[in-house]
């Protein structure tokens, strides 16, 4: 029997070069990951003479360097990787301690990207040692594609000994690449380099005191003079969005990734990591830089250790940071990016990118459960974790390996675990919620008694070995929650048994008594405070009536007699008599078969006049000022809305039978619009809209104002109604008679027609995800 041998063409240069690295920036990533492996602190990337037919891209660093025999037997043994079998010489960095062992790449193929970026590669290496040599090496990748059925091994390339260095180095390395397409490193192009190179290193890595340094620096000298006229263009943003700007939009200078230090102050942050030997869990939580709790736990992902994965929450506030800063929204920057000893893992993080099924939790759990429009994070892999090892192609994120499912199982894995007690800090304990921003404070009495449930059922867990908190904003003397207090003084107490912890045993003992106290001073407190508080209600209520009977009174306890007749007389003698005179001349034009468009406008006038009758019967009585006068001259947005709670809604919720309809005014700081107006006309607009809205199976209608200009006032009414007016009807719902319902279809016509007779104008927006919204504007 003989023993046969594979052969290697030379084709698998281009398999495992420009085939197998996906894109020009992945291949840069390459190189970068290479030089930091040789341990390099600092890496310049140059794209010299772009505009010329001598370009070159030259990527230089300061690393460790490689002689004549780490060039044959390392750099040109391909699929070799000395990192990988643990023969790489450390000797000069037994300082460091985190990073030793522990590399960001080591398939051995990373140098192939040089056949990606270009044809020629041009390697000077100066190895850190005594009387160190200049080494040299000159390639061209088109030679190995000649003939497939070369083998490999049997394409020269061409070495030499440098008798000196083009740059002035000590030690490192310098690759100068050549024969390229230009037009492939436009300066768009080269914005996405910077911005995927800002993302590649981990955000502390390049000015971490705990971590070896590492900088990146890109260079592009034909780019100066764009990047000068941006700067100066700086000088007009606002201070706080003026670094962010420069930085997105200029080339040259060092990389950076530094945003998640300033989302701590206005947001939620949870820790948690798996200690380098794998038995414990460490989770924290802070929010808007306030220590919330920390608890340790037995880990239960026995294939997961030396990993930590952080969260921010992003609140509105965290986005309008991120925004500023960096120069565009949080969505488009990138979600949740892996690192893996210090350099990203693709294509986790990018955006739309869902590897985790996050956002597809999200949709199942909608208000409940944390999307990737509210989530930025990063989950970092440390030591040599190898069954959470990158694909050969590096686009493709993790290998598919019983590490990675726990990692990353939605059911069970590490990372839901930590965002689902995320999810329960925000929407139970703050209550920001998962699908608004609305800020609560920490200190208030309700989110302490949430938090108290939340540590509670926290010591509940029998997996858990100790816990800490902030025990000024837990504060039991204000608590009403008394079951969740005792639950938190059994549990301390359990604990402090199982772990022997004799200071939590005390803690226990101290909250037990403390409540004690306070439940007995609470009690009595409440009798003695209980008519105080009933006569402050009392007062405040009146308050509040007095302040609101100006244009509409809010209630009437008797109809004066007078007021009654006048109205009667009001009614009989011009409304009344109106009505009378339009059905005469109604049923004269139908004797004498007048067109049907004069028939309906008889009747259009008719209806008109015995809304008037019928809305001026509601709310006469209640009027502060003459209902008698054709117009009155006041704020039409005072009107406008004590018309709507004091008149309307108690109309509606008697009509109904239903006190849990609503109308919500939002008036900015004092907006006032004064106008001269017939009252009856704006009521008339007002009961349309209203009726309309309550008719779609509305239970809350709101007005919100806004200030256009000083002779203008918008209002916006919108509906939280069931029933939404379909696309092919918009353009027709203000025409005369058209309805879908039961209506005359004369209400919004009326309407429009109105407004319009005012000066101003009416529109409909039907695009919101629940309801309607019409839009008025007034003029003077």
């Amino acid at each position: 029997m003989n023993d046969e041998f594979f052969k290697v063409s030379s084709g698998l240069k281009t398999l495992i070069g420009s085939e197998l690295i996906t894109d020009n920036f992945v291949a840069v990533f390459e190189l970068v990951k290479n030089s930091f492996d040789a341990k390099a602190t600092q890496v310049d990337i140059l794209f010299e003479n772009l505009h010329s037919n001598n370009s070159k891209i030259i990527i230089s660093d300061n690393g460790k360097g490689m002689n004549y025999d780490d060039l044959i037997n390392k750099w040109l043994f391909v699929a070799y990787s000395a990192k990988k079998d643990g023969t790489e010489d450390y000797s000069d960095y037994r300082a460091e301690i985190k990073f030793k062992n522990n590399y960001a790449g080591a398939k051995g193929v990373g140098r192939f990207s040089c056949d990606r970026l270009g044809r020629y590669l041009n390697l000077i290496s100066i190895k850190d040692e005594p009387k160190a040599k200049v080494e040299n090496l000159n390639i061209d990748w088109k030679e190995f594609e000649v003939d497939q059925n070369n083998e490999f091994i049997n394409i020269p390339v061409k070495h030499i000994t440098l008798k000196s260095i083009p740059e002035e180095i000590t030690h490192g390395t310098i690759l100068e690449i050549s024969g390229f397409n230009t037009s492939e490193w436009g300066r768009e192009n080269l914005l996405k380099l910077k911005d995927k190179l800002s993302k590649l290193i981990r955000p502390d890595l390049n000015r971490s005191n705990k971590e070896r340094k590492f900088n990146i620096t890109l260079n592009v000298p034909d780019e100066l003079e764009k990047d000068r006229k941006i700067i100066e263009k700086a000088a007009f943003k606002e201070d706080d969005e003026r670094e962010g700007y420069i930085y997105r939009e200029t080339l040259n200078g060092n990389i950076q990734n530094i945003i998640f230090d300033e989302l701590d102050i206005r947001t939620t942050k949870i820790e948690a990591n798996i200690s380098e030997d794998g038995k414990v869990i460490t989770t924290k939580i802070i929010d808007r830089n306030n220590f919330i709790y920390e608890i340790k736990e037995q880990n239960s992902f026995d294939l997961l250790k030396d990993v930590s994965i952080t969260l921010y929450f992003l609140n509105q506030s965290a986005k309008s940071i991120f925004k500023r800063r960096v120069g565009t929204d949080a969505v488009s920057f990138g979600n949740l990016f892996v690192y893996k000893n210090g350099f990203r893992i693709n294509p986790y993080g990018d955006r739309g990118d869902d590897s985790f099924g996050i956002d597809n939790r999200a949709l199942q759990g909608y208000a409940r459960f944390i999307g990737l429009r509210t989530i930025i994070g990063q989950i970092d892999i440390q030591g040599k974790n190898q069954e959470l090892r990158e694909t050969t192609s590096r686009a493709g994120g993790f290998v598919r390996t019983i590490a990675f499912s726990q990692l990353a199982n939605l059911e069970n894995g590490f990372l839901v675990k930590t965002l689902r007690r995320l999810e329960k800090f925000v929407s139970e304990v703050i209550r920001w919620g998962l699908s608004d921003d609305v800020v609560e404070s920490l200190n208030n009495d309700e989110n302490k008694q949430n938090l108290i449930k939340l540590i509670s059922n926290i010591y509940d867990d029998k997996s858990l070995i100790a816990v800490d908190y902030n025990k000024n904003l837990v504060d039991i003397f204000e608590q009403r929650e008394e079951q969740s207090a005792r639950k938190l003084v059994r549990s301390f107490k359990r604990l402090a048994a199982e772990t022997n912890d004799l200071q939590l045993s005390k803690d226990a003992e101290k909250i037990e008594k403390d409540l004690n106290t306070a439940l007995k001073a609470k009690e009595s407190a409440e009798r003695e405070t209980q008519k105080e508080r009933e006569e402050k209600n009392k007062v405040k209520q009146e308050l509040e009536q007095q302040t609101s009977e100006t244009l509409f009174a809010r209630a009437v306890v008797g109809s004066d007699a007078k007021e009654l007749l006048s109205v009667q007389h009001h009614i009989n003698r011009h409304s009344a008599q109106h009505i009378s005179l339009l059905l005469d001349k109604l049923i004269d034009a139908i004797n004498k078969d007048a067109p049907k468009e004069k028939l309906l406008d008889f009747v259009n006038q008719a209806i008109l006049a015995n809304k008037k009758v019928i809305t001026l019967s509601r709310f006469v009585t209640k009027a502060n000022f003459d209902t008698m006068t054709d117009k009155i001259k006041t704020d039409l947005v005072k009107f406008i809305n004590e018309y709507s709670i004091n008149v309307y809604l108690e109309y509606k919720r008697s009509a109904t039978n239903d006190p849990n309809i609503k109308i919500n005014t939002f008036v900015p700081t004092g907006l006032e619009f004064e106008l001269t107006f017939q009252p009856i006309e704006i009521v008339i607009i007002l009961d349309n809209l209203l009726n309309n809205a309550f008719k779609a199976k509305a239970q809350s209608v709101s007005l919100f104002w806004e200030k256009s200009k000083d002779s203008e006032v918008i209002l916006r009414v919108i509906d939280d109604g069931k029933v939404k007016i379909p696309d092919s009807n918009l353009e027709k719902i203000f025409e005369f008679r058209f309805s879908t319902t039961n209506g005359s279809g004369l209400g919004l016509y009326h309407t429009k027609q109105t407004i319009e007779r005012m000066g101003g104008t009416i529109a409909v927006n039907n695009k919101l995800e629940k309801g309607t919204e019409f839009l008025l504007k007034f003029k003077r």
